[in-house]
């Protein structure tokens, strides 16, 4: 029996982690905040690609399933399951009325401690 997942299997937990950045958002000072927030988890964070050095990936909005050293995994509104490298790539993600922007190239493991 194979198992399918689909994007709205993923859509509680991203609530979840929507539910965890509002208590980031809660517990830490204003002068903190933009840089707890550039460092937050981003498992099942709904990210979009702004850039990507792979054109193809540019525009391409999903959950973050799977995070590898070099690459985003990401499970799209229409099932598909895109791996985004990170390196030369820009994402975007939202927080209550912020976008955050992060560059791909700081979210590699030797970059950001993953």
């Amino acid at each position: 029996m194979s198992l399918i997942f689909r994007f709205d299997t993923f859509k509680p937990m991203h609530e979840m982690c929507k539910g965890y950045v509002n208590q980031l958002i809660k517990t830490t000072r204003k002068k903190q905040l933009a840089q707890c927030l550039i460092g937050a988890d981003l498992h099942v964070a709904l990210i979009l690609v702004a850039e990507c050095k792979v054109t193809s990936f540019t525009g391409t909005s999903g959950i973050v399933i799977r995070k590898t050293a070099e690459t985003f995994g990401l499970i799209t509104q229409d099932t598909k399951f895109p791996f985004v490298p990170k390196k030369c790539s820009l994402f975007i993600f939202q927080v209550h009325c912020w976008k955050i922007t992060r560059q791909g190239d700081k979210l590699t493991s030797r970059n950001s401690g993953l």
